[in-house]
């Protein structure tokens, strides 16, 4: 092995040489170079090789070819293009040969090497070995569709050939009947050539190699002959994919070209007898209406507007009509999650028909809702309108009470959403109804756990703005709960420090300290009141510390650098050292380096502590 990379080290001097005479690289760099290029040979070379390996000498290589050609741009060095450019490029060629005969199986370097060999610059010969490699590659990998998507692409976009790019397509498709991603490149590809194509050529193409016979399920004698071919494509994938998404994907496909109507309406025919129970294509055919692209049946507008009025209105009403049909149909949640998005789509534009729009959609709301097909999120969309509508209408008892209902009706469909109990509650604060709220606290906290946490804030927020004298009443409440009071215990002592004083913070966190589920946000928001008191006292501030330190002081680092900070800074710095002993001792093995790390920082710069 040795030889043989000395022997292709040995190649590489005239190259390198050229590099220095023409003062592309100084002499240090060449030494460095050549290093990095015998490494990577004796990593190709040695008997474990990898397909890293291959893949990070070529991206060198790239990267060299790179560096040469902005070198020879900054200095104007024209010279020895032929022997320096072309013989890395060469060079990599041979590397990508290399890596494709021993790892065929991975794709990556048959694409890689295809890219290759479309960017290399005046690369006539590199580009012809592309035709030959896709042969290769797909008697390699014939069992993949992608090689054979892959093959085609290239003769169609690179090649410009589309009869090549057809024949790689029809033979994939007889190895793999039921590939989507063939079946949608052959009817793009028809449909792009469809005014070139004649009923000649597709009797000629009968006879072709890789032909796929159509047996079509429906008369095709109303599609026009330039569209024949991609109907037959078509029609093929209709008997072969039982798949809505993949119908209507190609029927989306047909709306990006004009003339497809009699193909697009084919489509439709087909999804309506085969795919009626499916929600996805009575969707499709309301966003059709919507878009008014071709339909089997039309509606005609009315007359009582202007022209762009009717149409939209039209479009909207017969869209609508779509739907109704549908869940008539179908009664499942996703046809109702459909109809509403599509809905909401329409309704986040009010500067036309927002009368029609709306109304349309609080009567799908409120249809979902009565036979309880409604997700959440679309319950929180319509709350938020109706607590709009009721904003706009103050002193309209009817809106608070549909309100009042729809929120209700909610919970009951949907009782472990919490979102829907926030609104809930909401409203009911809002409309100063709060025995009434609190009263379900109880319910909500025991259904939710810790995940009720949101509501208890709302709870504190209202009270505080409402009546200061409910907001102690609500944290008392709140702290019978563990899982609550875990994360309402350090509101509470800013609470207490504000409005009672330090004295009654510290007899709070006395009692708090000693229950369970403390967390260390707790202990650290006690420490922080103290430091803001006009005069610290160190035994109150070391006592929380000390608690934190007992609770969390196993596996967090912080607690015991910001007691050092504080000793260094407020109490007495002797004790430092002290308490970094006992953290050394108690904290986890896995954080005492970073701890002695972080502490060797605070020691070394002391007056830096804020």
């Amino acid at each position: 092995m040795a030889e043989f990379v000395e022997k292709r080290c040995q190649d590489m001097i005239p190259e390198l040489e050229q590099m220095e005479k023409l003062k592309l690289f100084d002499k240090k760099e060449i030494r460095s170079i050549a290093k990095k290029l015998k490494e990577y040979e004796y990593k190709i070379q040695r008997h474990t090789k990898t397909k890293e390996d291959y893949l990070r000498y070529i991206q060198y290589e790239m990267d060299l070819l790179k560096l040469i050609k902005q070198r020879r741009d900054k200095y104007g060095i024209t010279q020895k293009r032929s022997v320096i450019d072309y013989g890395i490029t060469n060079k990599m060629n041979n590397l990508y040969k290399e890596a494709i005969s021993k790892f065929q199986d991975d794709i990556r370097f048959w694409v890689a090497y295809m890219k290759f060999c479309k960017h290399v610059v005046g690369s006539e010969h590199f580009h012809s070995n592309i035709n030959h490699m896709l042969g290769r590659m797909l008697q390699v990998h014939r069992d993949k569709p992608k090689c054979w998507h892959i093959a085609a692409y290239w003769e169609l976009e690179e090649n410009k050939n589309k009869y090549s790019a057809r024949q790689y397509l029809l033979r994939g498709l007889q190895i793999h009947p039921n590939s989507q991603l063939l079946y949608t490149d052959a009817f793009k590809l028809e449909l792009d050539n469809r005014f070139a194509t004649t009923s000649t050529n597709a009797e000629n193409s009968e006879n072709q190699e890789g032909h796929i016979d159509p047996v079509p399920t429906t008369d095709d004698s109303e599609i026009p002959v330039p569209l024949k071919t991609a109907f037959f494509i078509y029609q093929q994938a209709f008997d072969r994919i039982k798949d809505v998404k993949f119908i209507i994907a190609l029927l989306n496909i047909t709306n990006e070209y004009d003339n497809t109507k009699p193909l697009q309406l084919k489509i439709i025919c087909d999804m309506i007898r085969e795919y009626a129970h499916e929600p996805l294509m009575w969707d499709t055919l309301a966003r059709r209406e919507l878009q008014g692209l071709a339909q089997p049946v039309s509606n005609t507008p009315t007359e009582s507007e202007n022209a762009d009025q009717k149409s939209l209105r039209a479009r909207i009403t017969s869209c609508n009509e779509v739907y109704q049909t549908a869940i008539k149909k179908i009664k499942t949640a996703e046809i109702w999650s459909l109809y509403i998005e599509c809905l909401l789509e329409i309704n986040r534009d009010l500067r036309l028909l927002p009368n029609l729009k709306r109304k349309l959609l609080k009567t799908a709301l409120m249809q979902a809702h009565r036979v309880k097909k409604l997700k959440e999120e679309h319950y929180l969309c319509w709350i938020d309108i109706l607590n709009a509508d009721k904003e706009s209408n103050k002193n309209n008892e009817g809106m608070r009470k549909k309100l009042d209902e729809v929120l209700q009706g909610a919970t009951d469909v949907l009782p472990n959403s919490v979102g829907i109990w926030h609104a809930r509650l909401n409203h009911l604060l809002q409309c100063d109804l709060e025995k009434e709220a609190y009263a379900m606290f109880p319910e909500v906290t025991d259904k939710f756990g810790e995940k009720a946490l949101p509501l208890w804030k709302l709870r504190f927020l209202h009270a505080q703005l409402k009546n200061w004298d409910e907001v102690e009443e609500s944290y008392q409440a709140a702290l019978k709960y563990p899982l609550i009071a875990k994360d309402v215990k350090a509101s509470w002592l800013e609470w207490l420090v504000l409005t009672k004083g330090i004295r009654a913070a510290r007899k709070a966190y006395d009692d708090l300290y000693l229950q369970p589920l403390t967390s260390l946000e707790f202990h650290k928001k006690m420490i922080s009141l103290e430091l803001i008191q006009p005069e610290i006292m160190s035994k109150y501030v070391r006592r929380p510390y000390e608690m934190a330190i007992m609770h969390f002081g196993t596996h967090d680092t912080s607690i015991w650098l910001d007691y050092i900070k504080y000793e260094m800074q407020y109490g007495e710095p002797k004790k430092a050292s002290d308490i970094h002993e006992r953290a050394v001792k108690t904290l986890d093995s896995s954080l005492t380096y970073s701890f002695i790390r972080d502490y060797g920082l605070i020691m070394a710069k002391p007056d830096s502590i804020k």
